[in-house]
């Protein structure tokens, strides 16, 4: 199955349709939903979106990064947040929007699981976005990204266990709805791959959605190679987002960045989502990206 993102985000349900008749102009017939923000008034989406006969096979809940980083409010991203109350609310933030959009019949959720709670996050994630500017990750760029990505531990392991305790209330809440977890974009993001296995061994319904751009930008800071997150969790792969990246921007299209595509698709199964995201409102980049993919036998 292929599909498209189309985002509700500060442009509202005018630029969420236009979207929409654009993406099906190109061909497709299911949406990935995007939703950032919470206030937004869903049951009108949802009208629309039976309206205009939009299929919706996902269901993204995600912050901004600037968004995510506030600690002290709740939000999509704060599942795993050190205040129990704010986990607790972000959870019950989470079941409130899935269930609002369930009349759209989306068949997954697909959930972020934020970030390391640390000292001065904000700065520290700037400069690694610098580092990500340079074209080669040498052996002086790994001990830099070291010494700025150091958590501690212990409290990632508080996070994580808080953010288990989230996703049990959650999958409950929402099935059938498939709950499914993305990996990170960044080094102080809570589900690196140990801890994402730890994630599979207690919530075994939970799937995993594959993001192009994140293994991407996680790789080039020292992370593991994309194909080793597919080959990790690949019995629990869903779907994934074909998205390019260019320096440490993702949302690019596919074919116009870094991310070699070709040696993706051999590693998707027949029956993974596949999902193209693309930063552009007027269709070029969205067209180019579709063939693109579609000359790879991806889409």
């Amino acid at each position: 199955m292929k599909a498209i993102t189309v985002r509700l985000d500060g442009g509202g349900l005018d630029a969420l349709l236009k979207r929409v008749r654009l993406g099906q102009e190109l061909g497709f017939e299911k949406f990935d939903l995007c939703v950032t923000n919470p206030q937004a008034p869903l049951g009108r989406i949802v009208h629309a979106l039976q309206e205009h006969h939009v299929g919706v096979t996902g269901l993204r809940l995600r912050e901004d990064r600037h968004s995510a980083f506030v600690t002290r409010r709740p939000g999509y991203a704060k599942l795993g947040a050190q205040d129990a109350q704010i986990a607790q609310r972000s959870a019950e933030m989470v079941i409130q929007t899935a269930e609002q959009l369930a009349p759209a019949k989306p068949q997954f959720l697909v959930l972020e699981g934020g970030y390391v709670q640390v000292p001065n996050l904000n700065e520290r994630q700037l400069q690694l976005d610098e580092l990500l500017d340079c074209e080669d990750c040498d052996d002086a760029m790994r001990e830099r990204v070291a010494e700025i990505a150091r958590v501690d531990q212990s409290q990632a392991e508080q996070q994580l266990d808080r953010f288990c305790r989230s996703l049990h209330a959650i999958t409950k809440a929402v099935a059938p709805l498939q709950v499914c977890l993305l990996p990170p974009e960044s080094p102080f993001g809570l589900l690196q791959p140990e801890r994402m296995q730890h994630v599979f061994d207690d919530a075994k319904t939970v799937g995993y959605w594959h993001c192009t751009s994140s293994v991407a930008i996680l790789h080039k800071l020292g992370g593991p190679d994309g194909r080793d997150w597919i080959h990790r969790f690949g019995p629990r792969l869903r779907g994934v987002y074909l998205e390019d990246m260019l320096g440490g921007h993702g949302e690019q299209a596919p074919g116009l960045g870094e991310i070699d595509f070709g040696q993706l698709a051999p590693e998707l199964a027949q029956g993974t989502v596949r999902v193209m995201v693309v930063d552009d409102d007027k269709g070029t980049k969205l067209r180019y990206g579709s063939d693109y993919l579609a000359r790879l036998g991806i889409f």
